[in-house]
């Protein structure tokens, strides 16, 4: 009888090797015996020897083969640490060419900032900063005379902020360097002449409000805000309007013809879809440009109808324009905007009811048309009844923009401005050509 083993790998194992070869050597000792005292002695001595170093060589495989057993768990081991070895080095081999990258990435940046400093917020979650610069240049024909000039230099820096969770913070600080056209004659339509711009540049906090938002339906906004009505108002900035010029009866500028461009109080917002439609709201009480003490009370409802592109909103406001006179008065309004493929469509009207003052009358329409994805063509005829002595006219402005780029946006305008013949006051026309471009960042 005879028995062999191999056992592989083994080298480099110390001591629990030699126990694996010892226990096999003993094991063909055992193993053999049996045969050499079946030789000698008498046959069941013989017998009760084989049982005995049989059950001495059982033992000795035991031992064995719980040895074998330690030693695959070994084995195993070992295997699985060299493969964790592998993937550590592949992953350090990642990290190395990582930070490579964002080695080359700092450098980069270093090159393009060098030494100056990077903006950081102090306490805010996210900063954004932004801006516009609005540019003009106008030429206006009157009745007795024509002037031309650089009346127009715009610069208005954009911030916002978000506080935290719901709370955000913006403001709009302008620069204004502004020479606007008027008229030297008693009536005001016949002698164009652009005001003096020598003076300082004007700075106004045009907007500065913070907002809490609760979800899309309701946010509560305080400070200086653009007041909630009709389109091009709630539109404002220049950027975005293919005219500057707004329409006459958000004239003077800042001011309140029909109603003032912005208001100091309390605004509360929200928006939500019904299907593929959007209800929009505004609820405000604020208080307008030459009445700070008192407050007025306003807002818009709006519905979209998504899908065909149109727009319908109210607009109502009550309140007093004065604070050393009786001077209270109601504004009633709707506006009808049209957005669809090349076509935009802007309407809005306007009706007051004046406490000792004649009541005021004013509406726009203004299409326009993409004629690629650069060029826009655009008409607006606006009127203005503001129901004092000569107080009708209207305009109808023509005009072409350009934007070579998303951040420029080119424009070329003429408008023809007349006033209409009242109480023995004349009529008179007004030729404006003018060139304006827009820069945003």
């Amino acid at each position: 009888m005879s028995g062999q083993i191999k056992v592989d790998n083994m080298h480099g194992y110390g001591a629990k090797g030699r126990r694996f070869l010892q226990s096999v050597a003993v094991a063909a000792l055992l193993i053999a015996t049996p045969g050499l005292a079946l030789a000698d002695g008498d046959p069941d001595e013989q017998m009760i020897a084989m049982q005995q170093k049989l059950e001495q060589a059982m033992a000795a495989i035991q031992q064995l083969s719980s040895t074998v057993t330690s030693l695959q768990s070994e084995l195993a081991s070992q295997k699985v640490a060299t493969t964790k070895t592998t993937s550590n080095a592949d992953m350090m081999l990642e990290l190395d060419e990582r930070v490579e990258e964002l080695e080359d990435t700092v450098d980069t940046i270093d090159s393009r900032v060098g030494s100056r400093a990077v903006a950081n917020a102090f306490d805010a979650t996210k900063l954004d900063i932004g801006g516009f610069v609005d540019i003009a240049t106008t030429l206006a024909i009157g009745e007795d005379k024509t002037e031309a000039a650089f009346n127009r230099e715009v610069f208005e820096l954009l911030v916002k902020a978000k506080l935290g969770n719901s709370w955000d913070l913006f403001v709009a600080q302008a620069f204004i360097r502004n020479a606007p056209l008027r008229f030297s004659d008693p009536a005001g339509r016949r002698s164009p002449f652009f005001a003096n711009n020598n003076s300082p540049v004007v700075t106004d906090t045009v907007i500065a409000w913070a907002q809490y938002s609760k979800n899309d339906m309701f946010n509560v906004q305080f400070g200086r805000f653009i007041t909630p009505h009709g389109i091009i108002n709630i539109e404002h900035f220049p950027a975005n309007l293919l005219d500057p010029e707004q329409p006459q009866f958000l004239r003077p500028f800042p001011g309140q013809t029909i109603f003032a461009n912005f208001s100091d109080g309390l605004n509360v917002h929200g928006s939500k879809y019904v299907g593929n439609n959007k209800f929009s709201y505004n609820a405000y009480a604020a208080a307008w440009a030459g009445n700070s003490s008192n407050i007025n009370v306003g807002g818009r409802l709006a519905y979209s109808f998504e899908d065909a592109g149109l727009t319908f909103g109210l607009n109502g406001t009550y309140g007093d324009r004065s604070s050393t006179r009786d001077a209270n008065f109601a504004v009633l309004g709707a506006d009808v905007l049209f957005q669809k493929g090349r076509w935009t469509w802007k309407n809005e009207v306007y009706v007051t009811d004046e406490e000792n003052a004649p009541s005021k009358y004013a509406f726009y329409t203004m299409p326009a048309y993409k004629l690629t994805d650069k060029w826009t063509a655009f008409y607006r005829f606006d009127y203005l009844d503001t129901g004092l002595l000569g107080g009708e006219s209207y305009e109808n402005a023509v005009g072409l923009t350009f934007r070579p780029i998303f951040n420029a946006h080119l424009r070329g305008i003429y408008r023809w401005r007349h006033a209409t013949r009242d109480a023995g006051i004349p009529a008179a026309d007004t030729h404006v050509f003018q060139l304006s471009t827009t820069f945003n960042f």
